[in-house]
């Protein structure tokens, strides 16, 4: 009887101690995911992607399928039926009933078939053109996810400055309320205050929900809820870490090495291997065939009743005489074909060649304007300032206070913008010389701190 309340007491402190702890877990901050496990996430969970190598596993098996018609082809087939038969001579007949049975092994082996060795040549074009295509995937996969979570922390951003306006707006309408009610202000500058606050609040819906798309897009690509994300580091970013060599370079490796323009060079190869395939069509064939035939039940006029057993070996030589025009038809259309591929693969290497110039230009003047930005913002801190003191002095108005706090607010998003629109010009070039990969990924996410993250 002594011991109950001693038990009581230590199943209450139990309950107290996990309720607490529960209540710790519930309460911490889950950890930001930064843009490098975005990206590893993106690449096992994105639906894309799942999609892309599905579709080259699908085309890789060209190749064994086209390489399999060369190799000897081995047939077996059987036969089993009853005969009835019925023999008639002058009047006179006789019937019979017997099973007859057959069956026949062959072995075909290929020796020459020019339509089998262009067939070949095609699939491994496909094949390299199926593992460019999957690269390309790849590429696309790792801007769509850069591009979302800077969009995310971009929109998060605009977010924080709008609230800093906000808050600048709120005092200033307040200053010149009570200004009015001194006898020193005037209504002009409440309601031009209260017109730029009320703007400034349709803008502050318009970024939230960019926030909510943003952050959507970013969990459809890596297949988990986004809480937070790490946010980029102002201190830590310089523009220069990520200034690009000189544009020859950029245009080489990008030629070289480009997934799209690597399929469809494979494209045209596996087309230029379909014209001799056709072609082939007006060559003769060669094979080599081996054949063991056992029937049994064959009637004769002599035997009602027969065993046969017969084993062949040969060769076998077809050769195409007339097809009424449909081999000279198929030459064509190959034909038609690869000139329509060689096509599309010139216009994919000049129309890449400007794509990375105009971004390399893009990532160029991005920097510089990054830096004129910084200045600028610079100049609009203390644009403010001296027009704030200008206000007591009384050689400003509020609405130049006004007019200068939307110069500065307007220098900030553009230098946040700035800073992310610099990440994603090199990581497209990048991209372009298709190598966009895991280390690359991960010099953008240096940039990056987790004390600097941002709730979504």
């Amino acid at each position: 009887m002594e011991r109950q309340p001693n038990i009581r007491h230590w199943r209450v402190r139990c309950t107290l101690v996990v309720a607490a702890f529960a209540m710790m877990l519930d309460a911490a901050p889950a950890a930001a995911i930064d843009l490098l496990r975005s990206y590893e996430l993106a690449l096992t969970n994105d639906g894309q992607l799942k999609v892309a190598r599905a579709r080259a596993s699908q085309g890789r098996e060209l190749l064994p399928q086209a390489e399999a018609q060369l190799w000897p082809n081995l047939s077996f087939s059987y036969a089993y039926g009853q005969t009835d038969e019925t023999r008639s001579l002058n009047g006179l007949s006789a019937s019979q009933r017997y099973p007859s049975r057959s069956g026949t092994v062959q072995a075909r082996q290929p020796i020459y078939h020019g339509i089998l060795l262009a067939q070949l040549d095609e699939a491994r074009s496909k094949v390299q053109g199926v593992e460019a295509q999957v690269e390309a995937d790849y590429q696309t996969t790792g801007i769509r996810v850069i591009n979302a979570y800077l969009e995310a922390l971009f929109a998060r951003d605009s977010l924080a400055l709008i609230g800093a306006q906000k808050a600048s707006y709120a005092a200033q309408l307040r200053a010149a309320r009570l200004a009015l009610n001194a006898g020193t202000g005037t209504r002009t500058d409440i309601d031009d205050i209260q017109a730029r606050y009320d703007l400034l609040l349709a803008d502050e819906i318009r970024t939230r929900q960019a926030i909510e798309a943003s952050a959507q897009q970013l969990e459809i690509f890596i297949g988990e809820p986004v809480k937070s994300l790490a946010g980029l580091d102002a201190e830590v970013f310089h523009a220069e870490d990520f200034d690009t060599a000189v544009l020859d370079k950029w245009i080489d490796a990008a030629m070289e090495s480009n997934p799209e323009v690597r399929t469809l060079k494979a494209r045209y190869d596996a087309a230029v291997a379909a014209i001799n395939g056709a072609q082939a069509g007006h060559y003769p064939t060669l094979d080599l065939i081996a054949q063991y035939r056992d029937s049994t039940g064959d009637s004769t006029n002599t035997l009602p009743r027969t065993d046969t057993r017969v084993g062949y070996v040969g060769l076998q030589l077809t050769v195409p005489i007339f097809a009424g025009g449909y081999v000279n038809s198929q030459v064509r259309q190959a034909t038609a074909a690869a000139d329509e591929a060689r096509e599309a693969y010139e216009y994919a290497r000049y129309d890449l060649r400007l794509k990375v110039k105009r971004e390399f230009d893009g990532l160029k003047g991005g920097i510089s304007r990054l830096n004129a930005l910084d200045v600028a913002l610079k100049s609009g801190n203390q644009m403010v300032l001296s027009n704030e003191k200008g206000v007591r002095a009384g050689t400003r108005t509020t609405l130049d206070v006004l007019a200068a706090e939307q110069q500065r607010f307007n220098t900030r998003v553009e230098l946040a913008k700035s800073r992310y629109q610099i990440l994603l010009s090199w990581a497209t070039l990048l991209s372009y010389g298709g190598e966009l990969k895991s280390e690359q990924v991960a010099r953008i996410n240096r940039v990056l701190r987790e004390s600097a993250s941002t709730a979504m």
